[in-house]
């Protein structure tokens, strides 16, 4: 079995439809779920999430209206999909590139010209257009699924306020200092890390 074939939803589908495949001649039954297990195949990633698989078998329909074509003699090859092109990662890895951009102009604010919390604020509208940007890439991938869509696009605006919040913080408990840089720095480690995963997930 494959791994599209092995997740527990898609697992679970193909028990059922093997089970009320039982009176079907066994040459068909067996022609039946090749065409399931190929379309699944042809379907979902090796990584699929469980959004992506519930997708997949919403498509194929429910494992008695399968059963119901084979008993009615219909022909097996109508969940055959056509072949796909794979998606391309280009959208999903220039959205991670903007995000990346957007973090660069975001270390030299915080090392060089930024003293207080509110003064990151007022520099807030120098990330608007990179987020804007990412955010119609992001909505563009076809390689992400919609919790990595949603955590791309929030890259940007939760960096800064989360940032904006550690430098506010530092400054109330010990003022200036350049110890304050180290929890700043901290948190846009974070948050590459973050991108480092979505561009993985993108090039996969």
């Amino acid at each position: 079995m494959t791994p599209a074939t092995t997740h527990p939803l898609a697992a679970a589908w193909l028990r059922d439809l093997e089970l009320l495949l039982h009176g079907v001649d066994p040459g068909e039954r067996a022609e039946v779920l090749a065409g399931v297990h190929e379309h699944l195949d042809a379907s979902l990633r090796r990584d699929a999430s469980e959004d992506d698989v519930r997708r997949v078998l919403t498509e194929l329909g429910s494992p008695q209206s399968v059963a119901d074509e084979a008993y009615a003699g219909r022909p097996a090859t109508v969940v055959v999909p056509s072949p796909r092109r794979p998606a391309s990662p280009w959208t999903a890895v220039l959205a991670t590139a903007g995000n990346a951009f957007a973090l660069l102009l975001l270390l030299p604010l915080v090392t060089f010209g930024i003293s207080a919390a509110s003064s990151l604020l007022f520099a807030f509208p120098v990330f608007v257009l990179p987020w804007l940007v990412v955010c119609v890439l992001t909505a563009m991938s076809a390689r992400w699924n919609p919790r990595e869509k949603a955590i791309s696009a929030l890259v940007i605006p939760t960096t800064v306020v989360a940032v904006t919040l550690v430098i506010g913080i530092m400054m109330a408990l010990i003022g200036p200092h350049p110890v304050n840089l180290v929890p700043t720095l901290a948190v846009l480690g974070a948050a590459l890390c973050v991108l480092v995963r979505l561009g993985r997930s993108a090039l996969r």
